[in-house]
């Protein structure tokens, strides 16, 4: 076993009682040539989030590798994401939030190596499977190896191919990041694509082309809320952190477009098929219509708002989408 190096496995977890076993069990199962330590950092969940891991915890042989914090008060997400890196004291740190979990047992020998065999490199990612909670279905996705390093920030700006739960990153270049998202990420929802932005800016990104984790969709998770207002909270934060990301470091505004027309699309989509026309008005009124003019390449707008987002838009705009919805 190597002594000059460990990794740390970053968990932060709030009501994940019914997860957090497999996504510790995921962590545990991992056989490296290098030492492993587990950050748990428990933002005062109001379930038994707390009394599952203080069970593994005891019962686990090497419990010296897993260093649990609960806070008595709630922190936020970002914070509690902050506190917990904070802890973090190895070379390398890998993610994994509560609700998700590792399924191969040499996910983290394999990243590493990968990181350790090229110094450019600041993040490894795999490919991930969804699994959809509500309905117990799993979908796979192609997922993308870019090979021009010129196309990955426009493909990630377009849409985050990268879960987090399969990230490795090197230490020193997401202690970087950090610092730079600082002050940005304080009240955000969405940490994840805000660091894996910076990130690939600023390092290398590689790829290992296997499944190693499973990303657990929610609802009423903080990337899948289901009232109205932090829908709308969370889809402007996700497009304003590429937005700014784009701002920040002078790059091209026009790979803003597909961002753009998406935000729009999910907007006018939710519209036609909410009930209230309070709701129906409130996500309207967040159309991105000023950037859609000063951003958005003819060709990606033509494309994506095509006549079937339009028609919405205008039904949902006189009140036959909620209509349409009492009259189900």
């Amino acid at each position: 076993m190597h002594s000059d190096f460990k990794v740390s496995v970053c968990m932060i977890t709030y009501g994940h009682e019914k997860y957090i076993r497999q996504a510790i069990e995921g962590v545990l199962m991992q056989e490296c040539d290098f030492e492993v330590e587990l950050i748990i950092s428990n933002d005062c969940s109001p379930d038994m989030t707390d009394e599952v891991v203080q069970d593994i915890v005891k019962n686990y042989p090497k419990k010296s590798r897993i260093k649990y914090f609960k806070h008595e008060i709630n922190l936020g997400i970002m914070p509690n994401l902050f506190f917990s890196l904070e802890q973090c004291t190895g070379k390398y740190v890998a993610m994994c939030e509560g609700d998700d979990y590792w399924i191969t047992k040499d996910k983290l020998q394999k990243q590493v190596d990968i990181l350790e065999n090229n110094e450019d490199g600041g993040l490894v990612y795999s490919n991930a499977k969804h699994y959809i909670e509500k309905t117990g279905e799993y979908l796979e996705f192609p997922y993308k190896d870019i090979k021009n390093p010129n196309q990955i920030i426009p493909e990630m700006l377009k849409s985050k191919f990268i879960e987090f739960a399969s990230t490795v990153f090197r230490k020193k270049i997401l202690d970087t990041v950090l610092e730079t998202l600082r002050e940005e990420l304080k009240g955000k929802v969405i940490g994840d694509t805000r660091i894996l932005l910076e990130t690939i800016y600023i390092s290398k990104l590689y790829y290992l082309n296997e499944v190693s984790c499973v990303y657990r969709i929610l609802d009423g998770s903080a990337s899948h809320p289901m009232t109205i207002d932090k829908f709308i909270f969370t889809l402007q934060d996700s497009y304003f952190c590429r937005k700014s990301f784009v701002q920040r470091n002078n790059l091209n505004r026009a790979w803003l477009s597909d961002s753009i027309c998406n935000t729009n699309r999910i907007l006018i989509n939710k519209a036609f098929v909410v009930n209230s026309c309070l709701d129906t008005i409130h996500l309207l009124k967040n159309i991105l219509i000023l950037d859609t003019f000063k951003y958005c390449k003819w060709n990606v707008f033509k494309k994506k708002m095509n006549l079937s987002i339009w028609i919405k838009f205008v039904l949902s705009l006189i009140g036959i989408g909620v209509l349409r919805q009492k009259l189900k």
